[in-house]
C-alpha cells in the first residue's frame, strides 16, 4: 500500500513534523508514525481531515507514482486551457465532492447575479 509513504511524503513537503500532523487532525504522533511505517490507516474522520491539514486531496495518499504522473500529463494535455483555466481544474479535484459541488452552486449564483446586473443596469438600458 502507498498510503503511509504519501503521508510521510506530505509531511516531508510541508516541513512539518509528525507530531505537528498529528496535531491537526486530532491524533497522537505515534498513531501518525504507525499511519507512515506499519501499513496502518487512520479511521475515516482522521482520513477526512487530511486534505485540510496537508492541501493534497484525499485520493493522493492513495495513488502510486505512475497515476500521479498520468494525472499531470492529463492535465498538460489540455492546450486549449488557459493556465488559471488548468490551475482551477487542478484545485477542482483536489476537493472533496461535497465541496465540489459547493464550489459549482458559488460560481453559478455569482453568475446568475452578473447575469441579472447587466439585464437591469446594461441590456435594460438599449
Amino acid at each position: 500500500m502507498n498510503f503511509g509513504k504519501r503521508l510521510q511524503q506530505a509531511i516531508n513537503e510541508l516541513g512539518i513534523s509528525q507530531a505537528e500532523l498529528g496535531r491537526r487532525v486530532g491524533a497522537k504522533a505515534q498513531s501518525v508514525n504507525g499511519w507512515c511505517s506499519a501499513g496502518i490507516l487512520p479511521r475515516a474522520e482522521i482520513l477526512e481531515q487530511l486534505p485540510a491539514a496537508t492541501g493534497r486531496p484525499l485520493y493522493w495518499f492513495f495513488m502510486t507514482d505512475e497515476d500521479e504522473l498520468a494525472l499531470s500529463k492529463g492535465y498538460s494535455a489540455l492546450p486549449d486551457l488557459t493556465e488559471d483555466q488548468k490551475r482551477m481544474l487542478m484545485l477542482y479535484d483536489m476537493l472533496l465532492p461535497n465541496d465540489r459541488e459547493n464550489m459549482l452552486r458559488i460560481y453559478q449564483n455569482r453568475i446568475d447575479e452578473m447575469k441579472a446586473w447587466a439585464e437591469k443596469h446594461v441590456i435594460g438600458k438599449v
